[in-house]
């Protein structure tokens, strides 16, 4: 961030303090058993790699909830940035354009992910994803992100059983 005096206003550049690229720390994920036999991820070089096993069917009206939340320096605690719910099935049939379009297009490049609903069981994947610089929000600024990613039913709350959550902290610089 600079700032410049231009008569008798100050203008501040936030462009210097725009994050633009995400460097993926550690990530994990917790499921239910009777939906999913497993769920895993691993972060390696910056990529990600996710194993699923579906057992269950995933029915029309799935949903996701993504949220961004950031720690300052040196504090133990997050705080939220940004929260997001979206019909999962209604991306798959690409009636909604999105940031989340994007990255879930630039996924399907790196793994077999089902692309309609119902999602029947069987074994999906991701291998060696990484999210490119173009794909980075150019709302969030430099720090440390926790980023969560769930898939429910129904409407989110704090006290509903997620079918998945994973959990990802990241650099963003």
């Amino acid at each position: 961030m600079f700032l410049k005096t231009i008569g008798l206003f100050m203008v501040i550049s936030f462009s210097a303090i725009l994050a633009t690229k995400v460097i993926f720390q550690t990530g994990n994920c917790t499921f239910k058993r009777d939906v999913f036999s497993n769920f895993s991820m691993e972060i390696i070089n910056n990529k990600i790699k996710i194993d699923i096993y579906l057992v269950g069917v995933l029915k029309e009206g799935l949903k996701g909830h993504l949220g961004f939340e950031v720690r300052q320096s040196k504090s133990p605690s997050y705080q939220s940035v940004f929260q997001h719910d979206i019909n999962y099935c209604a991306l798959l049939k690409g009636s909604q354009t999105s940031i989340y379009s994007r990255w879930f297009n630039s996924m399907l490049k790196s793994g077999n992910f089902a692309r309609s609903c119902p999602i029947y069981p069987g074994y999906y994947y991701i291998k060696d994803w990484e999210l490119k610089d173009d794909l980075v929000p150019t709302f969030l600024f430099f720090g440390d992100y926790r980023i969560a990613a769930s898939f429910y039913y129904g409407k989110y709350s704090k006290r509903i059983k997620l079918l998945v959550e994973c959990l990802i902290e990241a650099l963003l610089a």
